[in-house]
């Protein structure tokens, strides 16, 4: 006996919003790429070159960027609000990280 698939009923006009992607995807390029630079920066026990500082402020903007994106995307309406709202977490926690590490690097 066959069995039919079920059809697809959508109740809802919602779509996933792009601008909360992208910020998500900026957010877990930003976790990724931060455990890459602290894993050469330990191979070069922390005498890493001037490009480590700039790769790090570079995430730093990136995160700023994703961030905005994050608050942009939740204004939306008749959004899945899933990807901005993660975005919004992983973006600000790194932003925070990433601050914290500069104003150490400050002080030192």
């Amino acid at each position: 006996m066959l069995k039919r698939k079920k059809e697809a009923v959508i109740f809802t006009d919602r779509l996933h919003s792009i601008k909360g992607i992208i910020s998500l995807c900026m957010g877990l390029l930003s976790v990724i790429s931060f455990i890459a630079l602290a894993y050469v920066s330990s191979l070069s026990r922390g005498n890493g070159s001037m490009l480590l500082g700039f790769a790090g402020m570079a995430l730093f903007f990136i995160s700023l960027v994703g961030f905005y994106l994050g608050i942009k995307s939740c204004k939306e309406k008749e959004i899945y609000y899933t990807a901005p709202v993660a975005g919004l977490i992983v973006n600000g926690i790194c932003a925070i990280l990433y601050f914290t590490l500069y104003i150490i690097g400050i002080s030192l």
